[in-house]
């Protein structure tokens, strides 16, 4: 069967790991979460890694859906249509990206809570169409790092194991449902990736909780990479829709200016929100 073969984030992230370009590390510690979301797993390896799954399952949107632009993935759209099935590969790795970031600012519990959300809000409702796709190693590899981070592991061998977790994403990227334009199909994943870190900064905004923030901190991230590839050729079909998209992206990076939360709000949230929609829009209509 020939498919298309989805470039996403995940790709640039191996390469450029946390630098300015996708999320800024700060050395001091950052402020911790107390929220989590529902997670599951059969191997529990370690009193520590218990606990960040229990803590993960203290409360949280889960694949079911949830506020913000933490809205959950549809499987069943997910296993046909190849922008759901980006999107959906793109939520894990955005949990990666802010994951990472966190783990890497000193605030390791952050890290690994993140890390387990991306198994638990996308991966535990993809599993079954993984399967069917014959995506291998997933899971493990997600579950590898959780296991790594709430040991307290060293950052180079946590990066180690995000390195893993994205490589695996690619391979599960490759195996994804065909249709329609490559490119459109990016295009369509960066802007939905924009468009939640938009919603997400919305609610995160409204409280002093930092795991709201921290996953719009990753949906922007996941944009951001991914833009580097279609920003180039959306210039040369449509100068308007890539200057749109560039100018979202640069409110993007007022709202999530690195891992250490704002004090204050630096952007309107109406005004990236509308942005972000505009963006979304636009891309619908390419064909």
């Amino acid at each position: 069967m020939n498919r298309t073969k989805l470039w996403l984030g995940i790709g640039a992230f191996v390469l450029i790991g946390t630098d300015a370009s996708v999320i800024s590390v700060p050395q001091a510690d950052v402020a911790r979460d107390e929220s989590g979301a529902q997670l599951s797993a059969s191997n529990l390896s370690s009193p520590s890694h218990a606990l960040i799954f229990a803590q993960a399952s203290a409360g949280g949107e889960g694949g079911e859906g949830g506020e913000g632009g933490e809205a959950g993935i549809d499987a069943a759209t997910a296993e046909k249509d190849p922008v759901a099935y980006g999107v959906a590969i793109e939520v894990i790795a955005a949990h990666y990206h802010a994951g990472l970031a966190a783990y890497q600012a000193g605030n390791k519990e952050a890290g690994a809570e993140m890390f387990a959300h991306g198994h638990s809000e996308v991966y535990a409702e993809m599993a079954d169409v993984f399967a069917k796709l014959g995506v291998k190693g997933l899971g493990e590899k997600l579950e590898a790092a959780v296991a790594a981070a709430s040991g307290g592991a060293r950052n180079k061998d946590i990066r180690k194991q995000v390195a893993g977790v994205m490589t695996a994403l690619g391979e599960a990227a490759k195996a994804g449902p065909s249709g329609g334009d490559p490119m459109v199909v990016k295009t369509r994943v960066v802007a939905e990736m924009l468009d939640r870190a938009a919603a997400q900064y919305a609610v995160a905004i409204k409280g002093k909780s930092f795991e709201p923030y921290l996953d719009g901190l990753g949906f922007l991230a996941s944009a951001r990479a991914g833009s580097k590839e279609v920003l180039p050729w959306l210039r040369k079909r449509n100068a308007k829709q890539a200057a749109d998209l560039e100018a979202a992206l640069k409110l993007g990076a007022k709202a999530y200016p690195g891992v250490s939360r704002p004090a204050k709000p630096a952007v309107d949230a109406g005004q990236f929100l509308a942005a972000a929609s505009t963006v979304k829009l636009e891309a619908s209509r390419l064909d």
